[in-house]
């Protein structure tokens, strides 16, 4: 009895789960469905801006206290900056942001006055562009 008990017990929930599961609906031929239309994603603004030329441009600021490296090109855009200055070369690769903008902030060495010179390189889906600026650092 205990075994009859268990058995209807389990097809009882045998039956919910399959039910719960749902069911197919009947095959129906010869109706056409409309189709929609994608939304776009990231991904398909990404593939947008794969195509665009890479391009570099730079600006520099400079005071006694501070100065200042500014990279626009495309955004997400691996940027390589080389900064000479006072007999030293720095190197730092960073990204650009999503509207294509990464600065360069630094503090000069107030023992040593003069030029100072930057080399930009921006990268991205395989191409790259190069531009450079010499600013004087007071």
């Amino acid at each position: 009895m205990k075994n009859r008990a268990f058995f209807i017990l389990m097809s009882v929930i045998a039956i919910l789960v399959l039910a719960a599961c749902g069911s197919s609906p009947p095959a129906q031929s010869g109706i056409s469905t409309p189709m929609t239309k994608p939304t776009p994603t990231s991904e398909s603004a990404s593939t947008q801006s794969s195509t665009q030329q890479v391009f570099v441009s730079i600006s520099s600021t400079s005071t006694q206290d501070s100065s200042s490296i500014k990279v626009h090109t495309l955004p997400g855009a691996e940027i390589t900056i080389e900064l000479t200055y006072c007999g030293h070369s720095t190197k730092e690769t960073k990204h650009a942001d999503s509207a294509g903008d990464y600065t360069l902030n630094w503090r000069p060495d107030t023992k040593c006055g003069g030029m100072a010179s930057a080399t930009v390189t921006a990268s991205s889906n395989g191409q790259s562009a190069t531009s450079s600026t010499s600013f004087s650092v007071s």
